[in-house]
């Protein structure tokens, strides 16, 4: 016969009290020395004794550099997939050592490999965060970039002094007369291809003029 299901339920929230851990000193001082001792699970990055300060940081400063955030959301997860990293590049070692010194070695190499699974699907979601968050702020930057080259022409045109910051741009107007002068040069890149392959498909083809960065008109012989 089925218990009902609220002797069920509080069976199940007792059960769950039960089972929250080691809570005598000596029990959560186990806890933590066996974290650390391959630190896998620990709640902060530890380098072990075997593990070199400066190659660690040399692989922080790469990865940053790889993975080149900005501001402090974009910094605390590249923060993260650097320890997330790391820890995985350790497991290979652990496996050497389970092998030639563990008394229960498949035991052993299977909770390594749980924990090598958990530790690669939490890398994958933080890699696939910060990806999103920083697809959302370049496209954003894009934009505003876009609104000030756009500000920047019309004054510019008028003869009229522009400021970025008087509209909350963070751009300097070396950045956003660069911009300008790149999309030019882009889009007079794509007039050419354009006319390189008219031309190629019909002889009598006359070409568009093209205007390059430096102000000059060239057409394509």
């Amino acid at each position: 016969m089925s218990l009902p299901e609220q002797n069920r339920a509080e069976i199940n929230r007792a059960n769950a009290q039960e089972s929250t851990g080691p809570r005598t000193p000596e029990g959560k001082a186990a806890s933590r020395a066996n974290a650390l001792t391959h630190g896998l699970t620990s709640s902060k990055l530890i380098l072990l004794p075997t593990e070199d300060p400066g190659v660690f940081e040399q692989f922080r400063a790469e990865m940053f550099r790889s993975l080149a955030p900005a501001g402090p959301d974009e910094t605390a997860l590249a923060e993260t997939l650097v320890a997330q990293h790391w820890r995985l590049h350790r497991i290979p070692s652990l496996e050497a050592s389970i092998l030639t010194t563990s008394s229960s070695v498949a035991a052993d190499l299977s909770k390594l490999s749980l924990h090598e699974q958990r530790l690669t699907r939490l890398l994958n979601q933080n890699r696939a965060t910060l990806a999103s968050l920083q697809t959302a702020r370049r496209a954003a930057e894009q934009e505003q970039m876009a609104q000030a080259a756009a500000l920047r022409k019309l004054h510019k045109d008028h003869n009229r002094p522009f400021n970025p910051a008087d509209f909350g741009f963070v751009f300097s107007l070396d950045e956003i007369d660069r911009y300008r002068s790149r999309c030019t040069e882009i889009g007079a890149a794509k007039i050419y291809a354009q006319n390189a392959a008219q031309a190629f498909l019909n002889p009598d083809y006359r070409p568009k003029e093209v205007i390059v960065s430096s102000g000059a008109v060239k057409t394509a012989a």
